[in-house]
């Protein structure tokens, strides 16, 4: 029985859950940034906010259903100017002449197939400036004001006229451009394309910029050493605009010039800011340690260099995201962007601009889209400055 009873001991249930020691566990100085980071409601609640952006644009642009550089129909100009298909009725003016002949016309013959069918009339003029407020027909103007739904318009001309047939597979949102552009996927194709080509040219720079820099800081007194920092240097003595200006004159405005300019000259600030991280860095102890069991430059420089600069880069990312929108925006203001084919922010900014009395929408959501968008990069660049360095917090 003394056996059975030592037995039953040995194999007890624990009253008392065993206390566990927790000893510090090692983290990067990367994770603790981004720990750090997420600790804070405020920068949980901006990143959430830029994510959903990010994702609401990629959600639009499955709903593209024209081409944003061609015409919906390139037989007709009555697809131009088309307003919101939320808001169809306009007042539009027009010179005495074949158009205004035109419209006249299928009112005529819509009124007259309508008669004869007995039913409701497709389409009317609403107000004839010339006809309601001008007497007769041959009041003495040479501009005649319309207020007409051009949607019903091209349902009339398709039924009456036998050469004509204008076709428009699906609805135009947002309504189209001067030369009958769809402006839904002209907005959103140009803003991802946009960022796209400043994304891809950002990350460029910064592989670019950072190696630049790492290459100088251990070659920093020998002579081609000192070339890439004077180089760096005279670069950065004039704006980085100008230089983009410049070099998009001789590359050209398409996509892959103004990538290309992006790249030559935007590594400079990349560079300049990871040579005063690398300066600081290699002084550390752990670098010194690197060196010392036999690591070369290259590895020291990708292996522990590199994630440590890392969190000043990506401040840097979303403040370079907005300033290289602006450039591309002044490209097209200061006319190097003129060819409806340059599918770019430049361009729509400058398009918006020129149409605001036909269709000031395209404009207001051009703003509202951009603003928003900036703000929140700002924001998030706050929020990572404030986690780098708590003490830039005391400035907001």
């Amino acid at each position: 029985m003394n056996e059975l009873d030592n037995k039953k001991e040995l194999f007890q249930f624990a009253k008392k859950r065993q206390q566990i020691h927790n000893y510090p566990i090692f983290q990067s100085e990367t994770k603790l940034f981004w720990k750090r980071f997420f600790n804070k409601k405020s920068n949980i609640v901006i990143f959430s906010f830029l994510l959903a952006f990010i994702l609401l644009t990629l959600i639009l642009l499955c709903f593209v259903k024209f081409s944003p550089i061609h015409s919906i129909d390139n037989k007709s100009d009555f697809v131009n100017n088309l307003p919101p298909y939320y808001s169809q009725i306009i007042t539009r003016n027009f010179e005495r002449g074949y158009q205004l002949d035109l419209i006249r016309s299928i009112e005529n013959q819509e009124s007259i197939r309508a008669a004869k069918l007995g039913i409701k009339p497709i389409f009317r003029i609403l107000y004839d400036s010339a006809r309601d407020s001008g007497g007769s027909l041959t009041v003495n103007t040479d501009i005649v004001a319309l207020t007409y739904n051009p949607y019903d318009l091209i349902k009339a001309i398709n039924l009456n006229q036998n050469s004509i047939n204008i076709n428009i597979l699906n609805k135009v949102l947002l309504g189209t451009t001067e030369s009958g552009i769809d402006i839904y996927s002209r907005i959103f194709c140009a803003f991802a394309l946009t960022t796209s080509i400043i994304l891809l040219a950002i990350f460029i720079n910064i592989f670019i910029g950072f190696s630049l820099a790492a290459f100088y800081v251990f070659n920093r007194y020998k002579w081609y050493g000192i070339v890439i920092d004077k180089i760096a240097v005279t670069l950065n003595a004039i704006p980085e605009i100008i230089w983009i200006f410049l070099l998009c004159i001789f590359l050209g405005t398409n996509w892959y010039g103004i990538l290309i300019a992006f790249i030559l000259i935007s590594w400079i600030s990349f560079y300049e800011l990871s040579k005063n991280e690398i300066l600081n860095l290699i002084q550390k102890e752990y670098i010194k340690a690197a060196k010392i069991i036999g690591l070369n430059n290259f590895q020291i420089t990708y292996r522990h260099l590199f994630k440590n600069v890392l969190p000043s880069l990506i401040i840097l990312i979303a403040d370079r995201i907005a300033i290289n929108i602006l450039i591309v925006a002044s490209l097209a203001f200061l006319d190097f962007l003129t060819a409806e084919s340059n599918l770019n922010i430049g361009t729509i900014f400058k398009e918006a601009l020129s149409s605001i009395k036909v269709n000031p929408q395209y404009l207001i959501i051009v703003a509202v889209y951009i603003t928003i968008f900036c703000i929140l990069l700002k924001l998030f660049s706050i929020g990572l400055s404030m986690t780098y360095d708590p003490k830039i917090s005391k400035n907001y």
